[in-house]
């Protein structure tokens, strides 16, 4: 399974530190973008990127929770995103908003909100280099995974199957309530990936953290 080491669950005051402590390990880092309206808090922005991508090569995951993505998804990008999730509600056309990311150098990835229907990230397959389903709400941390989300998770898997075939597809992630109680039934449901946070940088050992998410699946999309 791969991990997508979300970065708002580190040591802010040594955030470097963090990354070089699970590079070895980590997939990839996952960015988190709020602009206090979408979602009502204030994290991160491009020159934290910048610094990320001169402090590491591992790929930069921004997923952006902002009411104006075709603004700030090229701001990002410049500043060293290789994906770029975008939120479809945020988009006024969300199949232009991705091909953008792409033609701007960047993989897209759509994210997928607890609310919304598995219908609306199917129609997108083709779109995307990756599809975030969200197991909370946006912009809450601590809280539990909803309910539903495995059963969404065989939908989707169960959808990109029939459309391109067993090994075919974008990668399905799944990003809020990453415990160590939810991600046996993520990974049966057929989840890729996660993105934890806590789950990695509240353990004593990180690295081991990662590497028991590693052991739940291939990590071969």
């Amino acid at each position: 399974m791969l991990a997508y080491v979300s970065l708002w669950s580190a040591d802010l005051l040594a955030l470097g530190d963090a990354v070089d402590e699970v590079a070895e390990e980590a997939d990839a880092f996952h960015i988190d973008v709020f602009d206090g309206h979408n979602v009502r808090e204030l994290l991160f922005g491009p020159d934290l990127v910048a610094a990320l991508r001169a402090r590491t090569s591992l790929p930069l995951d921004v997923h952006l929770n902002v009411t104006d993505p075709d603004y700030w998804l090229g701001r990002f990008i410049d500043a060293g995103a290789d994906m770029v999730t975008v939120q479809s509600e945020a988009s006024p056309d969300i199949r232009a908003t991705l091909e953008t990311v792409r033609t701007r150098g960047a993989s897209p990835s759509l994210g997928l909100e607890v609310h919304e229907p598995v219908e609306r990230a199917e129609r997108l397959f083709e779109a995307v280099e990756r599809v975030l389903v969200m197991g909370t709400e946006i912009g809450i941390k601590g809280v539990g995974l909803d309910p539903a989300t495995p059963a969404r998770i065989s939908a989707l898997v169960a959808a990109r199957e029939q459309r391109f075939g067993p090994g075919g597809g974008p990668p399905i992630v799944v990003d809020g309530g990453i415990r160590p109680h939810t991600v046996g039934p993520l990974a049966e449901a057929g989840a890729d990936g996660v993105v934890p946070g806590s789950l990695v940088f509240g353990r004593p050992d990180p690295l081991a953290a990662i590497r028991e998410l590693h052991a739940l699946g291939p990590r071969t999309r």
